[in-house]
């Protein structure tokens, strides 16, 4: 699912799929961070509200590059989201880029 609030619900379905090794999904899923473990990679939307908010403001500590969602097009493909421009798009799973890791609150 692409929508705001799906991300949580995507990461778990990506965590509970055997996969051959690590992936956006999972490190995120996996994370501890002061205390908190309830971290999860955001959907499509939520990564463009993220971009809207934050990186557009200066705040967030973003860099000017991809970062996955959770949101499949297929199984072979994922949206990323261009923290340079707004623009999301598919691309490939094995391509390797950033992820950054949210909490619902």
């Amino acid at each position: 699912a692409t929508a705001v609030g799906a991300g949580n619900a995507n990461t778990t379905i990506i965590v509970d799929v055997p996969a051959s090794g690590p992936n956006a999904a999972l490190v995120c899923y996996d994370l501890t961070l002061n205390g908190y473990t309830d971290w999860f990679l955001p959907s499509k939307d939520e990564l463009n509200l993220m971009y809207q908010n934050l990186k557009e403001q200066g705040l967030g500590g973003f860099a000017n590059d991809y970062y996955w969602s959770s949101s499949e097009l297929n199984s072979a493909a994922a949206y990323l989201q261009n923290f340079s421009n707004s623009i999301s798009f598919p691309e490939y799973k094995s391509y390797l880029t950033r992820v950054r890791a949210v909490r619902a609150f």
